[in-house]
């Protein structure tokens, strides 16, 4: 007796919706949701600012991806999600039915309202950005004359773009960069000694950080600071906060005063039964930082509750595991951050290119997706169990030549 093939639906096909579906059975008929072509390797997207990187070699197919796993790509964009009764509807009108859908769309640039922000600062959430970026900072060079950047957001995302930003163009004449982040100091979310540290490293190059302070708007010809300083920029680049997308509270997954979509431990919707949030949208009872690795391992694990669920068998919770962060900071340096221990180098790096370069080469199409049909929670794995502990060997560190610890505790 043939069995019908269980529907489920993936909407958002990044991180954690793509690992998702590489993890799901082809017993399921699985179709993935995303308005576009390409799935884009976003950990790197600043090393388009300095053209170490080109917009081809961040990018895969994501069809061909989702086909090598067994299941359907849909290039669409999902207007409307009904959880309750397991329908959605698309841009391109198309109506679609599911036993069991997961919700992986991400976040969105955010400008918190500043006046201005939206018109006249760039963001850098994707390669389309950081391509805009970088043609508007060889605009600036090509005209010969000063050349005033504003960088709004002293995070990760903030200190990577000045770092690439600066590998380029760090000895062309008149250059000027201020960094401005409402928090006390820079990368608030690591280490305390990281600050100092990157302060130091600017002390001989026209760089100025201005912590602690917030913007009132942004203008055509500069920067207006909430306690009254007016900056000049040429290019306002705009690297700060988080938006939630609109599907979450439309669809009911996300209830005011709440902005993300809250989740049990399980990653099962609080408000729908048959719906599990993942990723950057998805709120845990606990937060957990809005990273790839933490998208990839909730994508797994949705993979595994969705069927599950399904089955009618208990959920499993989901455990975040404490992985390092790689900060690059352009050719200057590049932070390794294990806890409370960082460590610095400008080798590392290698090792955070050597992820990239091991992720890409199991995704692509073709690879050895192809030949292992079962191979998509092996690939995940493998990430984790070759590259994550090269990083972490203090052995191989001390061989480095520049090597720094720059806090450990």
């Amino acid at each position: 007796m043939k069995h019908t093939r269980r529907q489920i639906a993936i909407i958002g096909g990044n991180f954690a919706g793509l690992t998702a579906a590489i993890r799901l059975s082809r017993r399921h008929a699985v179709t993935v949701i995303d308005p576009s072509a390409h799935f884009e390797w976003m950990p790197n997207i600043h090393e388009i600012l300095s053209s170490v990187k080109t917009p081809q070699g961040l990018r895969l197919d994501r069809a061909a991806i989702v086909d090598q796993a067994g299941h359907r790509f849909l290039q669409d964009r999902v207007t409307e999600l009904h959880p309750h009764t397991r329908r959605l509807r698309t841009a391109g009108g198309q109506d679609l039915s599911f036993d069991a859908c997961i919700v992986a769309v991400g976040a969105l640039w955010n400008t918190h309202g500043i006046p201005g922000g939206e018109r006249h600062a760039l963001p850098c959430r994707s390669i389309a950005d950081a391509v805009a970026v970088e043609q508007r900072l060889r605009a600036l060079v090509q005209k010969g004359r000063q050349m005033h950047i504003v960088i709004v957001g002293g995070g990760i995302s903030g200190i990577e773009a000045l770092g690439e930003i600066m590998r380029r163009y760090r000895d062309v004449a008149g250059l000027s960069i201020e960094v401005v982040e409402a928090g006390g100091r820079l990368l608030p979310a690591l280490p305390q000694a990281l600050d100092a540290d990157l302060r130091r490293a600017c002390q001989s190059h026209p760089v100025l950080f201005r912590t602690g302070t917030a913007i009132a708007s942004v203008s055509a010809k500069g920067v207006h600071l909430a306690d009254g300083t007016r900056l000049r920029s040429d290019l306002t680049l705009w690297t700060a906060g988080l938006a939630a997308p609109a599907l979450l509270q439309q669809s009911g997954l996300a209830r005011p005063p709440q902005v993300w979509a809250d989740v049990h431990q399980t990653l099962q919707s609080r408000h729908a039964r048959s719906t599990f949030v993942i990723g950057d949208c998805a709120q845990l009872p606990r937060a957990v930082a809005k990273q790839a690795y933490n998208a990839i391992d909730m994508g797994e694990l949705a993979a595994i509750n969705v069927s599950r669920f399904l089955a009618g068998a208990p959920l499993k919770p989901y455990q975040p595991t404490r992985k390092p962060v790689l900060v690059a900071f352009g050719d200057l340096d590049t932070y390794l951050v294990a806890g409370r221990t960082v460590l610095a180098s400008q080798a590392l790096a290698g090792a955070k290119e050597g992820v990239f370069q091991l992720f890409m080469s199991q995704m692509a199409p073709g690879s050895v997706l192809q030949s292992l049909p079962a191979a998509g929670g092996r690939l995940w794995q493998s990430w984790r169990r070759l590259a994550w502990p090269q990083l972490l060997s203090l052995a191989d560190f001390r061989k480095l030549p520049d090597r720094r610890v720059v806090r450990m505790l």
